[in-house]
């Protein structure tokens, strides 16, 4: 796709895109559902064109290998994950009372050198 047409799409979703949250705004009169479908429609215009440019065709691409490569993810069990939460908490426990620890020896030791 030559450099002018993918800009010529980008104008044109972009110019969708802005004028379907103008409209959504200056059309008070008109109802909300009618409103709400006008935002909608404008916006998918507005995808759709974005789609047909090498970045949208990009995009497309990324987010079709994203979602094969989560299928190959395995996942960790109930079991697994209530494990590894427990683990965590115990670490932050054993940290926490390290870390008091050392600030109230710290402090001491700086009160005692202090006087």
């Amino acid at each position: 796709m030559n450099s002018t047409l993918n800009n010529i799409l980008w104008l044109v979703s972009l110019t969708a895109g802005f004028s379907a949250v103008i409209l959504f705004t200056y059309l008070e009169d008109l109802g909300l559902l009618y409103r709400v479908l006008l935002l909608v429609g404008l916006l998918a215009v507005s995808l759709g064109v974005l789609g047909q440019t090498q970045f949208g065709k990009n995009a497309v691409k990324l987010i079709s290998d994203s979602r094969s490569e989560i299928a190959k993810v395995v996942w960790p069990s109930r079991g697994e994950t209530t494990q590894m939460t427990i683990m965590v908490i115990v670490m932050i426990l054993i940290l926490a009372l390290v870390f008091w620890g050392l600030d109230s020896f710290l402090s001491f030791l700086s009160r005692f050198i202090l006087g």
